[in-house]
């Protein structure tokens, strides 16, 4: 168990939203009572923009705190740290032009740094996969449960995370994670405790330190901050 939590780390669709792109009211104002005891970092796959305009509105703490695009954008404050290499998805950005791809992508594609997102069928995803071996592209491909993101080799929420608790100068195993996708396996990897809702996949939640009950989604995400309020000092 954890002596100290000095940062909590929260994905936002399917923890924080109940209907997409709705923000759960009852989960904010549940984080935002916990933000007054520990600083909170919302870690996403969603584009820097969306992702840093979500920390400012929603004032989880008095810091502005994330790792957006799976892990391949830091900010703390006005300050951005890029972590994937640009370069190699511009390479993938033409690659899927020629391939065809590019008619998946997803709707908030203009805004992203580095992360590719599409959104496309199971059978579609394999074909992609497979495409991409043969290309030699380095890059990864993980889900979200929302759409299927397209990232450098060695970027994902957990590397983004690691470099975020060092920019902080915490040990992220003083870290709590709570998320409900596969693409939050990575930071549950690399934190102290781990929390998955009740939505998430069979894998997600037997790689978990707790699972919590409910209805899932936002609905759920206030029982996971309980067992997270009990392990910081008033």
């Amino acid at each position: 168990m954890l002596e100290t939590v000095r940062l909590i780390a929260v994905d936002v669709d399917g923890t924080i939203t109940y209907q997409e792109p709705y923000v759960h009211l009852g989960a904010l104002k549940s984080l935002r009572s916990l933000g007054k005891r520990v600083p909170i970092a919302l870690v996403t796959g969603n584009p820097y923009p969306i992702a840093y305009a979500l920390s400012v509105y929603l004032r989880l703490h008095d810091q502005i705190l994330g790792v957006a695009e799976n892990g391949a954008v830091v900010y703390i404050g006005e300050r951005d740290i890029v972590m994937g290499n640009r370069e190699i998805m511009k390479s993938v950005k033409e690659f899927l032009r020629k391939k065809g791809y590019d008619k998946y992508l997803s709707e908030d594609s203009k805004f992203r740094y580095v992360d590719i997102a599409l959104r496309m069928k199971l059978e579609d995803q394999e074909r992609l996969r497979k495409d991409l071996l043969e290309e030699g592209l380095e890059v990864e491909l993980t889900t979200s449960g929302y759409a299927i993101h397209i990232h450098p080799k060695g970027t994902d929420k957990g590397s983004g995370l690691l470099r975020l608790c060092k920019e902080l100068d915490i040990d992220c195993r003083e870290t709590i994670a709570i998320g409900d996708s596969h693409n939050d396996l990575s930071m549950f990897s690399v934190v102290g405790l781990s929390i998955a809702l009740p939505n998430a996949p069979p894998e997600v939640k037997r790689r978990a330190d707790f699972v919590v009950g409910g209805p899932g989604y936002g609905y759920s995400l206030p029982l996971a901050l309980k067992i997270v309020k009990k392990l910081i000092p008033v």
